[in-house]
Parts: structure tokens; sequence; C-alpha cells
């Protein structure tokens, strides 16, 4: 056999063999999909607002300027005729400008009204109640404040565990804070609405 042909052969099975070795590393992880769900409330209805139109604010007087003194050049008196004084001109107060008059315009949809110190924290959403109840007995085992709340989104029934009402955001924050230090739960501060008991 010629030595050009034998090496020739070599160098293809080498890329051979290297290609069935390295090709199954380079492309495994790229089928992986991650599907995420994501949990979105629906936007609450919002009556729109009328913009009343505000009187313009009164413009305070003009300061009043004081008198100085003229000096007048030295002139003899015989060559000069007498100066009569004249009365001082007083200043002339400038017309209030006209304000444009406001036009009402569409307002901006205004954020759902919050009662202040109604603030929870969400530790999680379960489809099965008995997991969400009993995260919250062991919350409440802990000492902490925790309940759970059943919603339906799209027809899929869900159990949400809250922990709260606190006074304040900074309160709902700082204690949100605390059970990702001690239990590793990755919470979410919410408004709380005490006429549904949840966030």
């Amino acid at each position: 056999m010629d030595e050009g042909l034998k090496q020739r052969i070599i160098g293809a099975v080498v890329l051979i063999i290297a290609a069935v070795v390295f090709l199954p590393m380079l492309l495994s992880g790229q089928d992986e999909t991650v599907q995420v769900e994501v949990d979105v409330p629906e936007a609450p209805v919002l009556a729109p607002q009328v913009i009343e139109p505000v009187a313009p604010a009164p413009l305070p007087a003009p300061a009043e300027v004081p008198e100085l003194p003229v000096a007048l050049p030295d002139v003899p008196v015989d060559s000069a005729p007498a100066v009569v004084p004249s009365a001082p001109v007083q200043p002339v107060a400038p017309a209030p400008a006209s304000a444009p008059e406001p036009v009402a315009t569409p307002a901006a949809p205004a954020p759902a009204p919050v009662a202040s110190g109604d603030w929870v924290i969400q530790l999680g959403s379960f489809s099965s109640a008995s997991n969400a109840d009993g995260l919250s007995k062991e919350l409440r085992a802990q000492g902490y404040n925790a309940y759970t709340h059943s919603v339906t989104v799209q027809g899929k029934t869900s159990t949400r565990v809250y922990v709260g009402p606190l006074a304040s955001r900074e309160a709902a924050n700082r204690l949100r804070d605390e059970l990702e230090r001690k239990r590793g739960s990755k919470g979410f501060v919410v408004a709380y609405d005490a006429d549904s008991g949840r966030g």
C-alpha cells in the first residue's frame, strides 16, 4: 500500500473517532427547555377620574421700590431757572396675567387604593392544599402568623401561603428577609386585601 494513502486513511479514522467522542458533548444540554408558569392577577377595573380645574394661585403684590435721592448737578443759582420738583411717579402694578384655562385630560388609571398597614408575604402557591396547610402549620409552630387562601386562576385551583399582615411595607420586607435567611423560602411582599383575606 502506498505510504500517502495510509496516512490519509489514518487521518480520516482519527477525525471520525474525534467526531464520535466530541460531537455528543457539544450537542448535549441544548435540548433542555424550561417551562415557567406565571400566575398574574387580573388587572383591576378602575373608573376614570375627572380632573377638576384649579383656580390660579394669586400672585403676590410687587415689592415697593424705595425712592432714592436724586443728586443734582452743582449749578449757580442765578444762571439756572428755578427747579420745581415734580410729584413722585407711582409704579404701575402689572395686570395679573390671565392663566390659561386648564384642560381636562383623561387621567391615567390610579393604582388600587391600599389601606396603610396592610402588607403580607406570599411564601408559595401550591396545587395541593395539604402541602400548603403543612407549610402554614409549620410556620405557625415557629411563631409566625401564617394562613392559607385558595384561588382559582384560569380554571386551576391553587392554595397560597401567606404570613402577616404587617403594619408597614418596611416591616414586611424585613420579615421576608428573615424568612429567607431562616427557612430559605424566598417570598414576596404583596398588599393585603382585608375583604378577601389575601394578598
